[in-house]
């Protein structure tokens, strides 16, 4: 089997985690907004609402057990770990997805060129997904073009990307979100990356 074969298949077959999270995303920014919780207080928190989010719509979905949903678990590039990891193919490939809670610039530069290595590594698909305060502007002091993340996403979120081929490789959304208990609402970025 070529490698290109070799490759499509393994997008076909991760593209579902690839939608899960994206779906997990959304679910999270409405209850947000609904005020089912409070702001993740940390990284840590915000890592465990959306594994909760993954693993509920995996369910609903009736996928395969035992899930294919890891924390920190699945080493990319050595020494480094996804924060979440969806499926796992036996070639190692997955989706990877990096979690910001209120990041530097920098901070968030430094995830998306990291993310960036991950799916020319091992991942098949990335996702970036960040919240902060609004006070920081993040959107209008981030040129994400400059990372080479060109499609920018409105409401409602697609899965946009060419998984045949040919189109972008990557998106980006932004999005304000109120927290009822929140003084000011949440900016927030979501990045996704088909190698």
């Amino acid at each position: 089997m070529s490698e290109g074969m070799k490759e499509r298949d393994a997008q076909r077959i991760l593209r579902k985690y690839f939608l899960v999270f994206q779906s997990a995303w959304q679910d999270f920014l409405k209850a947000s907004e609904k005020g089912e919780f409070f702001v993740p207080f940390n990284e840590e928190e915000l890592r465990c609402f959306l594994f909760a989010k993954c693993l509920e719509i995996m369910r609903q979905k009736k996928f395969e057990k035992p899930y294919e949903i890891f924390a920190e678990d699945k080493e990319i590039i050595k020494g480094t770990r996804a924060d979440i990891a969806l499926g796992w193919l036996e070639d190692g490939k997955f989706v990877a997805i990096e979690l910001k809670h209120f990041p530097s610039l920098e901070g968030i530069k430094a995830d998306i060129k990291r993310l960036q290595e991950f799916v020319k590594s091992r991942a098949v698909f990335g996702f970036f997904a960040m919240i902060g305060n609004s006070k920081f502007e993040y959107k209008k002091n981030l040129n994400l073009k400059d990372l080479g993340i060109k499609l920018e996403l409105s409401e409602p979120l697609e899965a946009t990307l060419d998984f045949n081929g040919e189109g972008e490789k990557s998106f980006y959304q932004w999005k304000l979100v109120k927290f009822p208990a929140a003084q000011r609402p949440l900016e927030t970025l979501l990045v996704g990356i088909l190698r």
